[in-house]
């Protein structure tokens, strides 16, 4: 019974160690299909926004040309989000860790995010963690933001000491998540948003990771969404 049981916890660590290489070789697939596809999108989408703009600019107000040229520029803006969004995902491969202070971190990322609508919860943060400021500072304002986005109600964001070690939790007071959508919500161009990329969770997901952390989404009790991270304190 013994051995049956060592061979089973072997076999399953095996397994799980062949899936993390396929998830790690197809996330640098798609991150170098990105790259490539962004630039070469890049720079003709900057001079058809360009021209688009000029267009615009020349034509009076309400005329329907201006507003057909306004649209022009309005999707160009979208498709140059969604380059942006690629070349994110393609270079989040590499952090830079150094001591940093998490609650300053946070509250840098509320105002950026959502200026007034965030009440930061800093209770027994501690002052300085290892990770990658910059980097972590984009996670935070993309669920700050995406927060922002689910409801008018205010944000909550809390910085903690956590059992893994730091934890960040952003939490919304929108509808929440369709319980099917828990884990998809970090697949690379899944989203339900109508002008959304389904690229910002990913890229997220994936920074967390590189901090060997962890991130998740869940429903709490009382309603809206929770983005829970959670580092600890030496990066494999």
């Amino acid at each position: 019974i013994g051995l049956a049981l060592v061979l089973v916890r072997w076999s399953l660590g095996r397994e799980a160690s062949v899936r993390a290489v396929e998830q790690a070789r197809h996330l640098a697939n798609l991150g170098q299909m990105s790259a490539i596809l962004a630039h070469e999108i890049r720079n003709p989408l900057a001079s058809l926004k360009g021209n688009a703009q000029l267009l615009a600019r020349a034509l009076p107000e309400g005329d329907r040309a201006r507003a057909k040229a306004d649209r022009v520029v309005d999707e160009a803006v979208r498709l140059e989000h969604l380059t942006n969004d690629l070349l994110a995902f393609a270079r989040s491969g590499e952090i830079r860790v150094a001591a940093a202070d998490p609650v300053a971190l946070l509250r840098d990322a509320a105002e950026a995010a959502a200026p007034g609508r965030v009440e930061v919860v800093d209770a027994d943060a501690p002052r300085s963690w290892p990770l990658d400021a910059d980097r972590m500072r984009q996670v935070l304002v993309n669920l700050l933001e995406n927060a922002a986005e689910m409801s008018d109600a205010p944000i909550t964001a809390t910085v903690t000491r956590g059992p893994a070690g730091l934890r960040f939790v952003v939490r919304d007071h929108g509808p929440g998540l369709p319980d099917g959508d828990l884990e998809k919500v970090f697949e690379p161009f899944f989203t339900r948003r109508t002008r959304g990329t389904g690229l910002g969770l990913a890229v997220c997901k994936r920074l967390v990771e590189l901090h060997g952390g962890t991130l998740v989404a869940t429903n709490p009790a009382g309603g809206g969404a929770a983005f829970t991270i959670e580092l600890p304190k030496a990066v494999r």
